[in-house]
């Protein structure tokens, strides 16, 4: 399986009982015994773990200092090949993946999941780099698009038949239980360490209540695998709410997948604070210890609105981007979400940069990165760069 030689990403975590899901059997309670499983010497509270992940990878705050080079790339959906191309033309990874992107800022904009085969291939690479890249003085910032919070919400209309057999079929996802002479598991096989996984220390998976262990339960044997690995407090969603954000700032660009509103930042301390509240109680959700936020419910939340997505943005929209951008004291906003005829393009007077190429197979668009320096803007393609101003749309 491609990806399968990475030991820092998503598949160095699923040692999850999600095999045991898909042979049709979920314990009612107690699920984390059967999940990631921290011994006791070094277990740590989920929020000293997630906030130990973000300083490390620094990526925790909403704020970032201009890059020498900033790279951005549109939605991925599961193509691993589409995205290793793209992250290639930027000459950001080697042959054997490694990153070669130097003092290089890299943002991901949403949308890893869903339409493709090769989802845990598409994050293993990202959190790849994400590690990788500040060891060169680089830095890799990866965000959450709604189809992410779709699976989180377990709203699985977009995932391929590859896709829910990427997560039942990975080896990774070997049961961490044992049976007794009676078949029946045992409850406490983790807890008396007999049984389990080697497990990352660093990885803390929440308690699933009796009412989520049922619904999955209930779910096609086929789909639990992937609904416990992608349930807020799951694997996969404790990954990325360590590694992933809604919304950052670098330099004056502000990147986000589908875009901001004033109501969106209407925060009496400021735009950067609407900002981190909005990343936090993502994360908060994600992690499954609580609500999905207000502001990120909805077609017209920061991952689902397409405002500024259209062929052509009307006054209003560009005034209302132009609102935000005031507010947030910066020069441009990148987002994704809606896939680009022709390509990456800007509109509004290039106050806003549309990303989303439709790179992955289900979409055939052509692979395509956004290169910003302090002196100029550049559409990297496989024919060679081109110059922002000739991406302008109006």
């Amino acid at each position: 399986r491609e990806g399968a030689r990475r030991t820092c990403g998503v598949r160095a975590g699923l040692d999850a009982g999600a095999r045991s899901i898909s042979h049709g059997w979920l314990p009612p309670v107690g699920i984390a015994e059967w999940l990631w499983r921290v011994p006791a010497a070094v277990a740590k509270s989920v929020d000293h773990v997630v906030n130990d992940a973000l300083s490390v990878l620094n990526v925790g705050a909403v704020r970032y200092s201009e890059a020498e080079r900033l790279i951005a790339v549109g939605d991925v959906h599961g193509d691993l090949q589409a995205l290793r191309s793209t992250l290639k033309i930027a000459g950001l990874i080697g042959a054997s993946d490694e990153w070669i992107g130097g003092r290089s800022t890299l943002v991901q904009v949403g949308d890893q999941l869903d339409r493709g085969d090769s989802e845990i291939g598409v994050l293993d690479l990202l959190f790849q780099l994400q590690d990788q890249a500040p060891r060169h003085g680089g830095r890799v910032h990866i965000l959450l698009g709604n189809h992410e919070l779709m699976n989180a919400d377990h709203d699985f209309r977009y995932v391929t038949s590859g896709g829910f057999e990427e997560f039942s079929a990975a080896p990774e996802l070997a049961p961490a239980t044992k049976k007794k002479a009676g078949g029946k598991f045992e409850a406490n096989a983790l807890e008396s360490g007999r049984g389990g996984v080697a497990v990352a220390p660093e990885v803390v998976v929440t308690p699933m209540s009796t009412a989520m262990a049922e619904t999955i339960k209930n779910m096609p044997t086929w789909m639990r695998a992937r609904a416990q690995a992608l349930r807020p407090g799951g694997p996969i969603s404790v990954k990325l709410a360590q590694r992933a954000m809604v919304a950052i700032v670098v330099g004056d660009n502000v990147f986000v997948h589908g875009g901001l509103k004033p109501d969106h930042i209407a925060d009496a301390n400021g735009g950067d604070a609407a900002l981190d509240a909005m990343n936090r109680g993502t994360r908060t959700w994600l992690l499954g210890r609580g609500e999905k936020p207000a502001v990120m419910r909805g077609g017209r939340s920061p991952v689902w609105m397409r405002n500024y997505s259209r062929p052509a943005p009307d006054s209003s929209d560009c005034a209302m981007l132009s609102e935000v951008l005031r507010r947030l004291r910066c020069r441009r906003m990148i987002v994704g979400h809606t896939p680009q005829a022709g390509g990456i393009n800007a509109a509004c007077s290039g106050r806003v940069w549309r990303i989303d190429t439709g790179m992955s197979a289900a979409y055939g668009g052509a692979p395509e990165a956004l290169e910003i320096t302090p002196k100029r803007i550049r559409v990297l393609t496989v024919k060679g760069p081109r110059p922002g101003a000739s991406r302008m749309r109006r």
